[in-house]
C-alpha cells in the first residue's frame, strides 16, 4: 500500500510547476551555446518537452470530481483561459507595436502576429543572425481552451467521458510515431515532406489531447493508482523513464513532439508530488510562484527573452554576456513582471470583493 498523506494543498506540485515554468522561460531564450558540436538549446528543449504535458495533466486532473462539481465548472475554466488569451494578445499588440514604430517589424508583420503568430525576427548573436519568435507559445493556451470546449461538449450532451480515449489513444500513438518511431527507423520524409521539421512540429499542440485525458483519469482512479504503486515504485519508474527519455533523445535528438520516456516522466513526476509529506520540501517562494505567477510568467517570457536578446545585439561578440548573463536577465525580468501582475490582480480582486460586500450590505438595509 502506498504511503499517502492527507493535506489541504499539494505544495510539492506548486513548487514543481514553478521550476518547470522557470525552465520554460530560460530555455526559450534560444541560447546559441554548443558543446562538442551539439546545440545545447535543442537537446535541452527536446528532452524537456515533458514539461508542457505536465501542465496539461494538471488541467485534466482537476477537471474531475466524484460529485461532478469540477465538470460543471468547465465553462468557467474555459472563460478563464479565454481572458488570458485576450490579455496575451493585447499585451503583445502593444509590445510589438513599439517595435513596429521603431521600424524593427513592418505593419504587415504586426497584423499577421495579432491574427496568427509572430513573424520571425532576426537578431545578431556572436555566431551570426539568430531567428527569434516570441508569441508562438500562445499555442498552449489555444490548445487548452480547445480541450475545455471538447470536454464541455461531452458534459453538455451527456456523452460518457470514457469515449475520449477513442481520440486520445490514436493521437498519442500518431505523435510518437512521427516524433520518434519513424525517425528512429531512419524514415525522415513522407510523401516528400520532412517528418521532423514539418509534420512533427505541426502536431506538437495535439499532445494536449491525450495528456488532458490522462490527467482526468489519473484523478478518477487515484485510489487504484495509489494502491498499485508504492513510493519506491514511483521513484524507480521515474528514474528509468528519465534514462529512457535521454536514450531516445540521443537516437532521435531533434524530435519536435515527445518521446515514450517523456510520457512516463510526465505522468510520474505529476503523481510523485502527491507523495511528498506536508512538512517536507517546503519552499515558500516557489509555492507562491507556482500558485499565483506561472500563468503570467507564461504570458511574459516571450517578450522578456526577446527584449534582452534584442538589446544585447551591440554586445553580440561577447559570448558570456549574450549566452550566460542574457538568459538570467530575461528570466529575472519575466519573474518581476509576473510578480507585479499577480499583486495587481490581488488588489483588483480585493476591490471587487469590497464592492460586492458594500452592495450586499446596502441592499439589506
Amino acid at each position: 500500500m502506498a504511503e499517502t498523506t492527507v493535506r489541504k494543498d499539494n505544495h510539492a506540485l506548486r513548487s514543481v510547476t514553478a521550476v518547470m515554468m522557470l525552465f520554460i522561460a530560460i530555455v526559450h531564450y534560444d541560447s546559441c551555446m554548443t558543446i562538442l558540436g551539439f546545440e545545447v538549446h535543442n537537446i535541452v528543449k527536446n528532452i524537456g518537452r515533458f514539461v508542457i504535458p505536465v501542465f496539461v495533466l494538471i488541467s485534466g486532473y482537476y477537471c474531475y470530481s466524484k460529485d461532478g462539481h469540477a465538470e460543471a465548472r468547465i465553462k468557467d475554466k474555459a472563460m478563464h483561459i479565454l481572458y488570458l488569451i485576450i490579455f496575451y494578445k493585447i499585451f503583445y499588440l502593444i509590445f510589438s507595436g513599439a517595435f513596429c514604430i521603431a521600424g524593427v517589424i513592418t505593419p504587415g508583420d504586426l497584423l499577421y502576429e495579432f491574427l496568427i503568430v509572430t513573424p520571425a525576427v532576426w537578431v545578431e548573436t556572436y555566431n551570426g543572425l539568430h531567428d527569434m519568435s516570441y508569441t508562438q507559445s500562445i499555442w498552449f493556451l489555444y490548445a487548452l481552451l480547445l480541450m475545455y470546449i471538447f470536454w464541455w461538449i461531452f458534459y453538455h450532451f451527456k456523452i460518457d467521458f470514457k469515449w475520449s480515449w477513442l481520440i486520445a489513444g490514436p493521437v498519442l500513438f500518431v505523435c510518437l510515431l512521427f516524433g520518434e518511431y519513424l525517425p528512429m527507423m531512419g524514415i525522415r520524409e513522407l510523401w516528400g515532406v520532412n517528418i521532423i521539421d514539418y509534420i512533427a512540429s505541426t502536431m506538437y499542440p495535439f499532445v494536449a489531447i491525450p495528456f488532458f485525458v490522462i490527467g482526468y483519469y489519473l484523478h478518477k482512479y487515484k485510489e487504484r493508482f495509489d494502491a498499485r504503486f508504492s513510493n519506491r515504485d514511483i521513484w524507480l519508474i521515474l528514474f528509468f523513464g528519465t534514462a529512457l527519455m535521454c536514450l531516445e533523445a540521443c537516437i532521435v535528438w531533434n524530435s519536435k513532439i515527445i518521446y515514450t520516456g517523456s510520457v512516463v516522466v510526465a505522468i510520474f513526476v505529476f503523481m510523485a508530488t502527491f507523495r511528498v509529506p506536508e512538512d517536507r520540501g517546503r519552499i515558500p517562494f516557489l509555492e507562491y510562484m507556482g500558485k499565483y505567477m506561472t500563468a503570467w510568467m507564461y504570458v511574459y517570457f516571450g517578450a522578456t527573452t526577446f527584449l534582452v536578446r534584442y538589446l544585447m545585439q551591440p554586445l553580440h561578440e561577447d559570448y558570456f554576456i549574450c549566452e550566460i548573463v542574457g538568459p538570467v536577465l530575461g528570466l529575472l525580468l519575466d519573474v518581476i513582471l509576473a510578480y507585479i501582475t499577480a499583486q495587481v490582480m490581488f488588489k483588483l480582486n480585493d476591490r471587487k470583493k469590497q464592492r460586492i460586500q458594500q452592495e450586499t450590505a446596502a441592499s439589506g438595509q
